[in-house]
């Protein structure tokens, strides 16, 4: 079955196009945003601590954001998430064209506030697939979610090494507050996609568990119950803590190695997304039955890549293991998904994958704030060094328990827990 037959589920169409539009904006203002952090405070500490409170929410918040898509209608959840982000984004840009530059306090607590809405999100979000994809279509769904999500990347760092870097030689806050009002009219596209899903409702009874803490406690249980999915959420801590000083260390290397300049960093991301695109368009047409040893191969492969970063300071070898990074990432982060949509009760979809997220984000906070340190103590190379040994370890780790070593896929059935065709829109 190909790709294209996906999108005749006029519900994941849309959640679909919603998020390839919010991923185009993201990435050219998560670039352009840590890029100006830098400038406007002259420090590789403050890039860490920016990223910091980006990641805390995830930390203090993502468990509840998981109750919250356990409970309410998940399509809800993300169309108030959508538009409160492109509220905090207009606010932002409002600021820097009043004040002419973004006060520091600012570039800290705009990012802790999208953080903050994007952990009810996120649950929600994955949490919908499975309802609105049959289980026999997932790998297609999210192969071509992963494909085309990092197409809109390369479409706006694009923009961003053109437009944009022409708008910042002549205005470096204009290019921030374009970059910004971008964004935010991303959240706004997207939201309109997200009104036009059916409604969503998770498969519970929420009298059963009338009190959110009492439903957090019942997740937390049923995590218990599942091996594999301790060692999965074990694996992808270890591989957090190695890898979030990275974007600290990757300015730094821009800086240092690769001239400095903003176009120069979009295109180290761009040639990433370029090896995302081609990993996942593989990805889609194979069948994958043991996707624990996929996910700590394709972990150990991408440290691996960025190990070599530390020996790479021409800008032509900083590309090809990029393009590296991408292509072998596909490989581990989709089968495992996959896996987990399909063997989660759908009742439980929201805590799982907020646990999930806490670990994938919530544990960047430490790193963050310390890799502009590891980069001024141990200098840009050791900290690549470092990091992929730590990535590679994380990775193999895996393979020490045979029960997830061994995972198989699930059989999937071809029958949706909601009409994926239907385009009612619920209101209320």
């Amino acid at each position: 079955m190909s790709n294209s037959n996906v999108l005749r589920l006029s519900a994941f169409r849309n959640l679909w196009l919603g998020q390839t539009i919010s991923q185009m904006g993201d990435s050219f203002f998560y670039v352009a945003f840590m890029f100006m952090v830098q400038r406007v405070t002259g420090s590789y500490a403050m890039v860490g601590f920016v990223g910091a409170c980006e990641t805390a929410p995830y930390l203090l918040f993502s468990l509840y954001g998981g109750v919250l898509a356990d409970r309410m209608d998940r399509r809800r959840i993300m169309l108030a998430s959508d538009l409160m982000c492109g509220a905090i984004l207009c606010a932002l840009a409002a600021l820097v064209w009043v004040l002419g530059k973004p006060p520091v306090w600012s570039l800290l607590v705009t990012p802790f506030l999208l953080s903050t809405v994007r952990t009810c999100f996120l649950p929600a979000k994955n949490a919908a697939i499975p309802s609105i994809v049959p289980a026999d279509r997932l790998m297609e769904a999210n192969a071509l979610s992963s494909t085309t999500q990092n197409i809109a990347p390369i479409l706006s760092l694009s923009l961003s090494a053109g437009i944009l870097s022409l708008i910042y030689e002549r205005s470096p806050s204009v290019f921030l507050i374009c970059a910004v009002l971008l964004n935010s009219l991303s959240f706004w596209a997207s939201a309109y996609f997200i009104y036009r899903l059916p409604k969503i409702e998770p498969d519970r009874n929420r009298e059963d568990h009338p009190h959110p803490w009492t439903d957090l406690k019942d997740g937390i249980r049923y995590i218990r119950t599942r091996h594999a999915l301790i060692v999965l959420f074990i694996v992808q801590a270890g591989l957090t803590l190695s890898i979030s000083p990275f974007f600290v260390v990757y300015v730094a290397a821009n800086k240092e190695w690769l001239g400095g300049r903003p176009v120069t960093l979009a295109i180290c991301e761009l040639m990433f997304f370029v090896g995302m695109v081609l990993g996942s368009i593989v990805v889609g047409k194979l069948k994958f039955d043991a996707p624990g040893k996929g996910f700590v191969f394709g972990i150990a492969g991408v440290g691996l890549a960025v190990l070599a970063m530390a020996f790479s300071r021409t800008f032509g070898l900083f590309l090809v293991w990029n393009l590296v990074a991408g292509l072998v990432l596909p490989f581990s982060t989709i089968p495992i998904t996959v896996w987990l949509q399909v063997s989660t009760p759908n009742a439980y979809q929201g805590r799982v994958n907020s646990i999930l997220a806490m670990l994938q984000f919530g544990m960047q906070p430490l790193g963050m704030a310390l890799g502009g340190v590891l980069v001024a103590k141990l200098g840009i190379a050791t900290a690549f060094i470092a990091m992929g040994v730590g990535m590679a370890i994380a990775g193999l780790t895996g393979l020490i328990d045979r029960q997830f070593r061994n995972l198989q896929m699930p059989v999937q059935d071809s029958t949706p827990q909601v009409d994926p065709d239907s385009s009612i829109i619920s209101v209320g």
